[in-house]
């Protein structure tokens, strides 16, 4: 066929696969050779950045299948007819106003360029005429005007130009629908529209068009009109087009037949153009709703297996940090995915390109650390292979750390509950034996028991009480200096003979209050478990000449000339002392055994490269910790019968409520050594 480039028509296809264009060229000269035309077409793709000026604009139609290819175009000074080969009728590459047509599958492509190459071929011979063009002719060549407008009042006024060209001896007008009234919109150059009367619905030639759908030539109706004759061309429900001759019986079956031709054309734009304004409608609203949903969005493209970022929205940019110009056309995939959920991301991957809708709690890094979000994502086309979509990233951490929360509060309940149902029961039973002892006998000593019974009560209420306030947050800190803090606490509690010796001038950031009971904690469970000479047995007696001892497994030693608690309402006598069996296993040192003094040391960790604290610790030299040294900070666990099993873990809880870590270990002379480390 013959083209503005001479013999063979040439259509450019902005895209680096080749194939695409070898599918469009085999199409064209099937199409080609079934219409019995004689001219050819061709077809090549060319990367839209390695496209040299001249072959663009030479070419008849222009064929971009993204942005790239897009803006190559709008680049260039003239070009062909442009069709966007997209998946979505609503992508910004569809709706573009350099974009002639819109084309979804091979077919459609094939379609749609062979259309554009013969408006293109028309527009040649009309622009070159070599003999006057009969009406049909005219009337065909007119609807390329036609196919190019974009708007209704461009269709109205384009069919009243078409009109003038293939009517030029008839006056022409186009009237609406409004309401109950068919208006004049357009009409010829030689009749001003405001001449032009409206009519009701059903009401004269034009009324009754609107209200029957019937074509029709009739006298005109108004006798002031200087037009005889009117021939009236419904067109769609609510629109008409009138023709007006001088002379009576002047329009003839020709003239019905070309205009209702045109009538056609013109109800097929309008057809066009509304379901044009709908798509475009529908993108505006889908677009409105991806910027401004409150939730990070993004729109992607499945290239070569990946998530090509093709479009975020602003709540993307604030929650990720990353630009739309930074990850337009990148895997999103390799900024947002942390290194340990990159299994995970591929799985999801394979999910979506086999078009599955997919709704995942999933962790992505953000602008402030690694977050839990819910992402939805929705392909366009589901069940189809690499489709393109949409994926919405819904904030939940603040949902999962209060589901930690409150799972920790139920573990903290359970603690609390078997701590009551267990510790508190035993006191209280002996407590009531001996009050019912007391009832009996008269014999008032047994009150002193019971009264112990209820120190112990109390003292297992305070460490409950305490226990339950690590939960929660520390408040607000101030530097604090780690020796002034561990001082204050060593006063605090009940150490006997045992000695403190402060190796550290550190400060830290922390709550006074809290790290004075984390010391005063640390610093009994080492005098309770850690004096030597002091661990014995369960039920049996210790002899320490004049001392006594809590006994036990890791347990507590008292100094001086009291009694010892060594067993569960057992006595034993020593000298001038008694004291309670503990429930272990006994070993006996004789008048003569060693009473060394404990010595416990507080300490700052080894600093870090910066020269900042790593933290602290606090170590004895007692008989170090029991064999099953990695439960020492479970609530409840306690190695004598007396012990609350609070103390450590109350201490844990404050160091975790200041971000810190707490383990247990062996110091270098054997006893317990307790560090606490800062981020």
């Amino acid at each position: 066929m013959t083209s503005a480039l001479g013999e063979r028509a040439s259509v450019l296809v902005l895209d680096d696969d080749p194939e695409l264009a070898g599918e469009l060229g085999t199409h064209l000269d099937a199409e080609r050779r079934d219409s019995g035309d004689g001219g050819a077409a061709e077809a090549h793709a060319a990367a839209p950045d390695g496209v040299d000026e001249a072959r663009l604009v030479g070419a008849d139609v222009t064929v971009v299948v993204n942005e790239p290819g897009l803006e190559r175009v709008r680049s260039a000074d003239g070009v062909g007819a442009v069709v966007a080969y997209v998946d979505d009728p609503t992508d910004r590459v569809a709706t573009d106003p350099l974009v002639d047509a819109v084309a979804g599958s091979p077919e459609a492509l094939s379609e749609t360029v062979s259309w554009l190459l013969e408006r293109a071929r028309r527009s040649v011979v009309r622009s070159q005429p070599t003999r006057t063009p009969s009406r049909i002719e005219q009337l065909n060549a007119g609807m390329t005007e036609l196919a190019a407008v974009r708007s209704v009042d461009e269709a109205y006024r384009a069919a009243i130009a078409v009109a003038e060209q293939v009517f030029p001896e008839y006056q022409c007008v186009v009237a609406v629908r409004d309401g109950e009234w068919v208006e004049p919109v357009v009409a010829s150059s030689g009749t001003p529209v405001e001449d032009c009367n409206r009519v009701r619905v059903g009401a004269g030639v034009a009324g009754k068009a609107v209200q029957t759908g019937d074509a029709s030539i009739a006298p005109n109706p108004n006798p002031e009109s200087r037009f005889d004759t009117v021939l009236t061309v419904p067109v769609g429900d609510d629109v008409v087009l009138q023709l007006a001759a001088a002379a009576a019986d002047e329009f003839d079956g020709a003239d019905r037949r070309l205009a209702e031709l045109l009538g056609s054309h013109l109800e097929e734009t309008l057809d066009r153009i509304a379901v044009t304004e709908t798509l475009r409608g529908e993108r505006d609203r889908l677009l409105a709703l991806f910027t401004n949903v409150p939730d990070p969005a993004i729109a992607y493209d499945y290239v070569d297996g990946e998530p090509i970022v093709r479009q975020v929205n602003d709540a993307f940019e604030a929650t990720f940090g990353y630009e739309v110009e930074t990850v337009l056309g990148e895997s999103i995939d390799e900024y947002i995915v942390p290194p340990d959920a990159e299994s995970e991301a591929g799985e999801l991957n394979d999910q979506l390109r086999r078009g599955a809708n997919v709704r995942r709690e999933v962790t992505r890094t953000t602008v402030d650390g690694p977050r839990h979000f819910i992402l939805h994502v929705i392909p366009i086309h589901l069940d189809a292979a690499n489709a393109a979509g949409y994926a919405i990233y819904t904030d939940v951490t603040d949902r999962r750390e209060r589901e930690e929360t409150l799972r920790r509060q139920n573990e903290r309940l359970d603690e609390f509950a078997s701590i009551v149902s267990h510790d508190l029961r035993n006191p209280l039973s002996v407590a009531e034996g001996y009050v019912d002892l007391a009832r009996e006998t008269d014999d008032t000593a047994s009150l002193q028991k019971a009264a112990d019974a209820l120190d112990r009560m109390d003292e297992l209420v305070a460490d409950l009480l305490s226990l339950a306030r690590q939960g929660r947050s520390v408040g607000e800190t101030d530097s604090v200096s780690l020796a002034d803090v561990a001082r204050e606490a060593w006063e605090s509690v009940d150490t006997g003979s045992a000695t403190l010796d402060v190796e550290t001038d550190a400060s830290l950031e922390a709550s006074r209050t809290r790290l004075c009971e984390l010391f005063e904690n640390v610093f009994r469970n080492s005098v309770e478990h850690g004096s030597t000479g002091s661990r014995t047995g369960s039920g049996d007696s210790v002899e320490h000449g004049s001392t006594g001892s809590r006994t036990g497994s890791g347990d507590s030693v008292e100094h001086g000339s009291t009694g010892s608690r060594t067993g569960s309402g057992d006595s034993v006598e020593h000298g001038s002392t008694r004291g309670r069996a503990e429930p272990d296993n006994s070993v006996e040192h004789g008048s003569d055994a060693p009473d060394d003094p404990l010595s416990v040391r507080v300490g700052e960790l080894a600093r870090d490269e910066n020269g900042d604290s790593a933290g602290f610790y606090v170590e004895d030299d007692g008989i170090g910790l029991p064999e099953d040294a990695d439960r020492v900070f479970e609530s409840g666990f306690t190695t004598e019968e007396s012990g609350t099993g609070l103390g450590l873990a109350i201490s844990e809880r404050i160091a975790e409520a200041h971000g810190w870590t707490a383990h247990a270990l062996a110091s270098e002379d054997g006893g317990a050594r307790f560090e606490f480390r800062t981020p």
